[in-house]
């Protein structure tokens, strides 16, 4: 009786754990969050790419030397992203020194592709991009500084004003009033007791919002402060035949809506004419029709001048065609990159190559360049870089670099 009743209570105590090794199975399978996909992977290295590379060695030492001035102001330890993870200012910083080192060597094609495959781990955006409406892992698109004729004052030939902060446009960080509330900025106004949303580009251009309000220059059409708000800096030429850098300060803080998107939904444009060529065309052609598509973007920007530029995010003069945009909050600001994109073809600014292949660093952000998948390569400045930037607009793939010594003993050496 004993023995029968030991061997029912161990059946009882088995099925027991059985059971909680069930309920624990299927708590991780509908309760656990799911692993995300990893952004970045190391790159076997029957896998790498050819890193050949424009012979513009001047133009790379200069970002890599932006890169370099940036984060010597930060602290070795802080943790800066890594697509989930996060990497240190410190390994960076190594990473960039190594590289600039390797360029000063004026290796051969052949040199080059051996020592960076010895110094340096390359790491490549990878991730599910179904969906995402184009084919490759990083939608690549061009921006420039543009040169536009401008006045200081206001007459019949200049009537769109470039308008500096209004002091009314307040900027409040959430997360400076409780560290609880995510590191997020607005912008707004006080109306009353309350702070509201700011003016929206209708308010302003339609609205007349800020009539009165400083005004930093007046250009020829909105045609013109279009193209200065989408590339968030210029070079203003005055009849007298000086020249100033003008620069973004800030924005409204509304979202950013593409007006291109915007002409496509209301079937006034096919997708493939929807580039910066096919929009000022289409409204030079549509003047009161584009002030609707204008409006369409609710985002405003207001300007400063500056002695020089374009300054990126990180406070740095970009360089043309080895400075580009990604969102800060996945990729490393500063690191070195590895960038292949199918370019328009046509004129001598990228040497007239059908695919760029070409080191650049991450210099600047965007209000359109959100998430892992998007990337704008700075092209330079006037007609030319703007021929390109307005045509760019292909896939491409995008390599990143660490150096290898220096990430030995940290996560990164388990790839």
């Amino acid at each position: 009786m004993v023995i029968s009743r030991t061997i029912a209570l161990w059946i009882f105590l088995i099925g027991l754990i059985g059971a909680i090794g069930g309920l624990v199975v299927l708590y991780r399978l509908l309760w656990l969050p799911t692993p995300p996909v990893p952004l970045i992977e190391q790159v076997p290295i029957e896998q790498l790419p050819a890193f050949e590379d424009p012979k513009d060695k001047k133009g790379l030492q200069n970002a890599v030397s932006a890169s370099l001035e940036y984060l010597e102001g930060r602290k070795d330890e802080e943790q800066i992203p890594w697509g989930n993870e996060s990497v240190t200012v410190g390994i960076l910083e190594k990473t960039l020194k190594a590289f600039s080192r390797l360029l000063d060597q004026n290796l051969t094609q052949e040199e080059l592709q051996k020592e960076i495959r010895r110094l340096f781990i390359v790491y490549r955006v990878t991730g599910d991009v179904k969906g995402k409406g184009f084919a490759g892992p990083v939608l690549v698109t061009g921006y420039f500084q543009p040169e536009l004729e401008a006045s200081l004052k206001a007459d019949e030939e200049f009537s769109y004003p470039i308008y500096e902060t209004p002091p009314n446009l307040i900027r409040i960080t959430l997360n400076d009033f409780d560290s609880s509330l995510p590191r997020k900025t607005l912008w707004g106004r006080i109306f009353g007791q309350s702070l509201i949303p700011y003016y929206t580009r209708a308010d302003i251009d339609n609205g007349k919002k800020l009539k009165g309000a400083d005004v930093l220059a007046w250009l020829r059409s909105p045609l013109d402060g279009l193209m200065l708000h989408i590339q968030g800096s210029g070079i203003l030429r005055f009849q007298d035949g000086s020249k100033r850098y003008i620069h973004y300060a800030s924005s409204n803080g509304h979202p950013y809506h593409s007006i291109g998107q915007w002409l496509i939904d209301k079937g006034l444009l096919r997708k493939d004419q929807a580039d910066w060529p096919g929009i000022r065309a289409w409204a030079q052609e549509n003047p009161e029709e584009f002030r609707k598509a204008f409006a369409a973007n609710p985002r405003y920007i207001f300007f400063r001048w500056e002695k020089e530029g374009p300054i990126g995010t990180l406070g740095e003069v970009l360089t043309p065609m080895r400075s580009v945009a990604l969102d800060h909050k996945i990729y490393p600001p500063g690191i070195p990159c590895f960038l292949q994109v199918p370019m328009p073809v046509s004129r001598s600014i990228h040497g007239g190559a059908e695919i760029f292949q070409g080191f650049v660093c991450n210099q600047d952000t965007g209000s359109a360049i959100k998430g892992p998948y998007r990337l704008d390569l700075y092209c330079g400045e006037g007609d030319e870089a703007g021929y390109l930037a307005g045509r760019l607009k292909a896939p491409g793939s995008l390599y990143l670099l660490l150096l290898r010594d220096s990430v030995r003993g940290t996560w990164f050496g388990q790839f």
